[in-house]
């Protein structure tokens, strides 16, 4: 393994992302659309899928719980989904520029 690889900061974000999970599938479970055994087998899923350490898998669930709470927060009208869903999407890019001028996209060797 690289030493890029076993950084501490990567290992806290794969982290992160467990305990974001973790309030997906409290707040699925709050709202009746969750059974506790599915809620045991999510969480499993989204710890096999953190440690796997894929962007690819990161981005699919970091998307997928922000778009939960932009469903849950419109109350779950498509009308009002779509409007806050494009408000979002240009926040996470404006987001983005800052990210990669502030020299986020840089490699730290």
């Amino acid at each position: 393994m690289s030493k890029e690889g076993s950084s501490f900061g990567k290992r806290l974000s794969r982290f992160i992302l467990v305990i974001s999970a973790v309030g997906i599938a409290l707040r699925l479970w709050a709202k009746g659309l969750m059974s506790p055994e599915k809620m045991v087998i999510f969480l499993l899923l989204v710890v096999v899928a953190a440690a796997l350490d894929s962007v690819w898998v990161k981005l699919i669930i970091a998307l997928f719980g922000l778009g939960y709470f932009l469903l849950d927060f419109v109350n779950y009208d498509m009308n009002q989904f779509q409007a806050a869903s494009t408000s979002i999407a240009a926040l996470l890019i404006v987001l983005f520029g800052f990210f990669v001028m502030l020299g986020g996209m840089r490699s730290r060797k």
